[in-house]
């Protein structure tokens, strides 16, 4: 299964809690505002999620405490 990842990253707030919880997922960027590992980003980050660590990537996206962060089935 394939799931797509997004991050506002307008609302990002740098504050690490999504690559401390999942770092093979997500990363930080020079400005300190969170990426999808491996993925696009022009104000908003996307990136696909095909492996079965898909759980972690679900779990920092619930942690962030500003909600800027989606996972979807695709």
């Amino acid at each position: 299964m394939k799931y797509r990842v997004e991050i506002e990253r307008t609302g990002c707030i740098a504050c690490g809690t999504c690559y401390a919880i999942d770092p093979e997922h997500y990363e930080s960027s020079d400005d300190g505002k969170s990426r999808v590992a491996g993925g696009t980003s022009n104000g908003k980050a996307v990136g696909d999620i095909d492996d079965d660590r898909i759980e972690d990537a679900k779990s920092a996206a619930l942690a962030c405490p500003v909600s800027v962060i989606t996972v979807t089935e695709t």
